[in-house]
């Protein structure tokens, strides 16, 4: 015997039970081009999604140029919140000059950090709470804030504001500059240990 069709109001019910029991954020994308002296080298994509009360972040990017041989950069940013805290995140890098991994992860009440890049290793524990880190400014112009986590690094840099819509982050040294309309990120001006950079929104 065939099994009835269900009603239009199952139908409403089973869609009500999904969305509140593991509602999902809309994935948000933005995608740059990179470039060293105008001259493209590569392309950097950022995501941001959500399930129920956490929030996901990734950055990726690929990039080659030449500088005293080919250079070879593949570049992985993954980040979560639960509500406003950090509880991770994880900053990879593959490069034929080596491969390099940078940890911050929540553990009881503090965080650890494990932080390895090129020509740089830290590690550390965190007391307080982390609520900004440096991958949030790929998606919302720091208008409250002055303070933020660089995860590659796991330590703190400052934030601050140098004109309408334009700011600066300074972290281990390295001052990064941010361009924003209609607070979305528009224009970046990257400084690396490798080679500095520009990313511009597609």
């Amino acid at each position: 015997m065939p099994r009835p069709a269900p009603t239009p109001i199952l139908l409403f019910l089973l869609t009500v039970f999904v969305v509140f029991v593991n509602p999902v954020m809309a994935q948000e994308v933005h995608r740059y081009d990179i470039t060293v002296a105008g001259f493209a080298i590569g392309e950097m994509e950022a995501k941001k999604w959500g399930v129920q009360d956490t929030t996901y972040f990734q950055l990726t990017s690929k990039v080659s140029f030449w500088l005293f041989g080919q250079i070879n950069v593949d570049y992985l940013t993954e980040v979560s919140y639960v509500r406003d805290r950090l509880i991770s995140s994880r900053v990879e890098s593959s490069t034929n000059r080596g491969d390099f991994l940078s940890r911050v992860w929540r553990e009881g009440s503090v965080y650890k950090v494990d932080a390895k890049s090129y020509k740089y290793e830290f590690k550390d524990e965190i007391s307080e709470e982390v609520n900004y880190s440096a991958v949030r400014l790929f998606f919302e112009e720091p208008m409250e804030t002055d303070r933020m986590l660089a995860e590659n690094y796991g330590v703190f840099g400052e934030v601050y504001k140098v004109e309408d819509g334009g700011y600066e982050s300074l972290a281990n040294g390295n001052r990064n500059r941010y361009e924003y309309k209609g607070g979305k990120l528009q224009r970046a001006v990257m400084q690396n240990p490798i080679k500095n950079y520009v990313i511009k929104r597609k």
